[in-house]
């Protein structure tokens, strides 16, 4: 069961406990990696984005790059009522006023909208099989869609136009995307993050070896993570 509370305050937006425990952990390997947990409908993960682009850049001589799907609020169920908007609204000026990043706050003059981050991951994760070299920019457009442009990422039309922007083949995609397998696939992520113990997003990870060191647990700019990345591999 789900818990429904949805809390975004502090620079982190809270998973609620989902039971996983059938789903695998995935395959494990000893590359030294920064591992993004994300979500593409987490108003402080757009908010890092345009700092964890440019240290993602600097370091990209030394680590390979990870995205992983965090599972914000698979299914949703929120009832779109005038409270739940505000909390979101309050959330998303928050963001805003941290990082600068623009957002369409025209998307709370909608009649209904159910707040499930399922589809959108899922979105990211087909991309992740179909040319992993643009999950990145990808997950980065989707993102920019929702946030700057309220554009529907519930609509499939809203994926035909973002992969004709990326040069993805969409009929490709949405066999994919409408498929079983991969609304069963990004669970796998959502297992993946919970298991590696992070209960909030967005969260940047350096893994060296087999150890895990955080460099970020909640949004931070790119000045606080790179000092944070220095000190560790220093």
């Amino acid at each position: 069961m789900v818990n429904k509370d949805l809390n975004c305050e502090d620079g982190a937006c809270e998973v609620p406990e989902v039971d996983m425990k059938n789903e695998p952990m995935g395959s494990q390997d000893n590359i030294d990696k920064l591992i993004y947990i994300g979500d593409p409908m987490c108003s402080w993960c757009w908010g890092i984005t345009n700092h964890l682009e440019r240290l993602k850049d600097e370091y990209a001589d030394q680590f390979d790059f990870e995205l992983l799907l965090g599972g914000l609020r698979p299914g949703g169920g929120e009832e779109w009522t005038e409270d739940f908007r505000n909390m979101i609204r309050t959330h998303w000026e928050h963001v805003q006023e941290a990082s600068g990043q623009p957002f369409d706050f025209d998307f709370f003059e909608r009649d209904q909208f159910n707040y499930d981050t399922e589809p959108s991951a899922r979105a990211v994760r087909v991309v992740r099989d179909l040319d992993s070299s643009k999950e990145w920019d990808f997950y980065k457009r989707l993102q920019k869609a929702f946030y700057a442009e309220n554009m529907d990422v519930h609509d499939l039309k809203t994926y035909e136009k973002l992969c004709e922007e990326l040069d993805l083949n969409y009929t490709a995609f949405e066999a994919l995307f409408l498929s079983s397998g991969y609304k069963q696939l990004v669970y796998q992520d959502f297992a993946k993050a919970q298991q590696m113990g992070v209960r909030g997003f967005p969260a940047v990870v350096l893994k060296r070896g087999e150890q895990y060191y955080a460099v970020s647990m909640g949004y931070s700019d790119y000045d606080k993570m790179k000092t944070t990345l220095e000190s560790i591999i220093t």
